[in-house]
């Protein structure tokens, strides 16, 4: 029995050691970290080189986003007159799509009244085309029995 217990002590050294092995062996969390800074800084470089203008424009709007964050930022104050600005041009167009709307209903009343009157004239003609339809069919059908009675008898 003790050299069996020896054998499995044995073992789980050995194991140990293999396993500190491999720890070691292995790249750590800054060794990993690392490398991913190194490889997004050359994505980041190349996106650069491709796109100039969209670097600097994003560079522009990050500066501009942080420069808002403090109270007494010229940002802050152009933000604040370029918001009463928008809000005059908003007015401004709400004032007007109320004056084409008006318009446009307007135009749509006349419309519906001309559509109408031609309508009326319309049916008016349908009306007495079926009058004059129904009287002609009455006299071929009083001409057609005065025949067939006129040959019956």
């Amino acid at each position: 029995m003790p050299d069996a217990k020896r054998q499995n002590i044995k073992r789980k050294v050995t194991a140990a050691k293999s396993r500190n092995q491999a720890r070691a062996e292995a790249p750590s969390l800054a060794d990993r970290a690392g490398v991913k800074a190194l490889e997004t800084k050359d994505k980041f470089t190349a996106f650069a080189k491709k796109h100039p203008i969209a670097t600097v424009a994003g560079g522009l709007a990050v500066g501009v986003l942080l420069s808002g964050l403090f109270r007494g930022s010229p940002t802050r104050k152009v933000g604040r007159n370029l918001g009463k600005r928008a809000a005059g041009l908003a007015a401004l167009a709400t004032e007007l799509a109320i004056t084409y709307g008006e318009k446009a209903m307007e135009k749509a009343g006349e419309a519906r009244e001309t559509g109408s009157e031609k309508l009326g004239t319309w049916s008016e003609e349908a009306a007495d085309y079926v009058a004059s339809a129904r009287a002609a069919a009455r006299e071929t059908g009083k001409s057609i029995t005065q025949a067939l009675r006129d040959r019956l008898n």
